[in-house]
């Protein structure tokens, strides 16, 4: 484990830069595959969001603007260079959130099982009436809800080694990251606008089989980036870093092939 800045991360190979950003309620977990097949010919980072995995001892905000700002500046201090950032779902709203405003950080983006819109009003109901709840010490998350709803519909049933990862990662986080989360998530704002001012290699990312956020809201933000690729990997759902990780990885190992040496 290494640490720069407030941030830990896990951190495996060399080359040029690959920093992953996990999900909600997750953690740099969701990534393990990717360290394995991607470190042989890259360096890469696994990064705890403020609150969660290895970062618990870092409190965790309640808007985007500082969960991006933590990352910058753990991110600024230990690679100086510009980096590829690969953002899952709450990561991909922290690595829009990056990308707006410290352009000049990226080499590379990618965004997995994510999108621009910000919340409907009823969702945002929802999301603020969960982190109420979540302040009494009683109550807590419906684990088994979430994880089934993270993979793809019979996923969860069939294999009973992937829902226990997803059990234990989601246990593991605390009822007040959960909060700051939430209200984070709730009150981000619209980053469609943001997409046509990328210039840097984007590969969007999606599941077929997503049931948190469908298909259609990912693949619609390809046409948005210019030069943009954008690829839906079948039989997955919201994680395909674990459920289909062979063909995760090798989308990326495409992508960061092409760029330029650093």
């Amino acid at each position: 484990m290494e640490s720069t800045g407030r941030l830990p991360f896990i951190e495996r190979g060399a080359g040029d830069v690959v920093v992953f950003l996990h999900g909600y309620p997750l953690s740099h977990t969701i990534w393990e595959p990717q360290l394995t097949s991607l470190s042989a010919a890259h360096r890469v980072v696994l990064l705890d969001l403020p609150g969660y995995g290895l970062a618990q001892g870092v409190p965790a905000p309640d808007t985007i603007s500082e969960f991006a700002e933590e990352v910058h500046q753990t991110l600024t201090r230990g690679f100086p260079q510009p980096v590829t950032i690969v953002g899952h779902s709450f990561g991909g709203y922290i690595a829009l959130e990056l990308i707006r405003t410290h352009p000049e950080r990226f080499a590379a983006l990618v965004l997995a099982n994510t999108r621009s819109e910000p919340d409907s009003a009823e969702v945002k109901e929802k999301r603020f009436a969960t982190a109420k709840r979540m302040e009494d010490p009683t109550q807590g998350l419906d684990v088994d809800e979430i994880g089934r709803s993270l993979l793809a519909p019979t996923r969860w049933e069939r294999d009973g080694e992937l829902a226990d990862i997803i059990r234990r990662i989601i246990r593991a986080v605390p009822s007040r990251t959960i909060i700051g989360s939430l209200k984070a998530i709730a009150r981000r704002r619209d980053a469609t606008p943001t997409l046509s001012t990328i210039r840097v290699p984007t590969l969007v990312i999606w599941g077929e089989e997503d049931r948190l956020i469908p298909p259609d809201q990912t693949r619609s933000m390809v046409a948005r980036v210019k030069g943009c690729r954008g690829v839906g990997i079948p039989a997955a759902g919201h994680l395909p870093s674990l459920e289909a990780p062979e063909a995760f990885a090798s989308e990326i190992d495409q992508l960061l092939g092409g760029l330029p040496p650093t």
